[in-house]
């Protein structure tokens, strides 16, 4: 048996422990983990944080890691739960309660639990101190096991992942790898990835070649997308398509706008070369996945339109 939540109240210790136990006649050991809001990160005193998730992946994450739990110990029962919200400091965040025939296979799957929560679970956070807000890039989940879901027609495309920036490497181009593994996470394949600075002409050409000669499906580039003197990424776009899709931009802004007000100056489009869409994403980890999410059941459709195939094809 297990319980996942996810929720903004707190929650109690006790009656968790109480409610996990009573079916149960067979428990020789019951460990808990309860995480809390540091006070101090780094040489910074943080008042307070707020957790972000993505409704229903969070919890599909969460399933599949107390799943795997419960395959790989000998357990009984589980009860993990993920506060989101506003949590001051020295507030409960999560809780871990596993239960077990035998206290070895309880503490085992208890750590184990742990460990993947904070490398796999889909949440975005933001901390606030006296200096100000800023959002982490280092959080669970922010370039982990990112899945698009419930999204049929990804199986086949050829997909190119391009992020424009004067200062990132490979190493810590965390939008882009969060893109590959969307991308991989749907049995699509990444054709190429490549990290360019914010120039105009060498971003043209490279959607040029990556259309027109490796015949790419999708190039979903990230980055340059804003109001500053080096975003050109739209420009470069418009430079080298035949036909924009404003609609699916929109769609984007609108997405981004239920999260964080700066959204509605993202000046990405969405436009067509040829048969090969090109969707321009904002630069952070958390601004790419929540972008691609919200046009992501669309853009097989607008694929197939652009072959000249109908709309036989319909998604949704």
């Amino acid at each position: 048996m297990a319980t996942i939540r996810v929720q903004q109240q707190d929650f109690s210790l006790e009656q968790e422990m109480h409610r996990l136990c009573q079916p149960y006649q067979t428990i020789g050991g019951i460990v808990s983990f309860v995480g809390t809001v540091r006070e101090i990160t780094g040489d910074e005193r943080v008042t307070a944080i707020e957790l972000e998730h993505y409704p229903g992946m969070t919890e599909a994450e969460l399933q599949q890691i107390v799943t795997e739990a419960h395959n790989r110990f000998d357990l009984e029962a589980m009860t993990v739960i993920h506060r989101i919200g506003r949590l001051e400091a020295g507030e409960q965040i999560v809780l871990v309660l596993v239960a077990a025939a035998h206290r070895a296979a309880a503490f085992d799957a208890c750590r184990y639990t742990i460990d993947q929560l904070k490398s796999r679970v889909t949440l975005w956070k933001k901390e606030l101190s006296a200096s100000g807000e800023h959002w982490v890039d280092h959080c669970p989940g922010c370039h982990a096991a990112v899945t698009v879901t419930g999204h049929s027609g990804w199986a086949h495309l050829r997909v190119g992942v391009v992020t424009l920036s004067d200062s990132r490497t490979l190493d810590n181009d965390h939008s882009g790898e969060a893109l590959v593994q969307m991308v991989e996470a749907n049995a699509a394949t990444v054709v190429c990835r490549r990290l360019l600075p914010d120039d105009r002409t060498i971003i043209g050409q490279t959607l040029v070649e990556l259309a027109d000669q490796l015949h790419l499906d999708l190039i979903l580039t990230n980055g340059g997308t804003g109001p500053g003197p080096r975003d050109v990424t739209p420009e470069a776009t418009r430079d080298v398509c035949d036909r924009e899709m404003p609609g699916l931009a929109e769609l984007i802004r609108q997405q981004g706008l239920a999260q964080v007000r700066s959204a509605v100056l993202t000046r990405g489009i969405v436009a067509l070369r040829h048969r090969t869409l090109v969707v321009n994403l904002p630069g952070s980890t958390r601004g790419v996945t929540h972008s691609l999410q919200a046009i992501a059941d669309l853009i097989p459709h607008v694929l197939s339109m652009a072959r000249g195939e109908g709309h036989e094809n319909k998604i949704g």
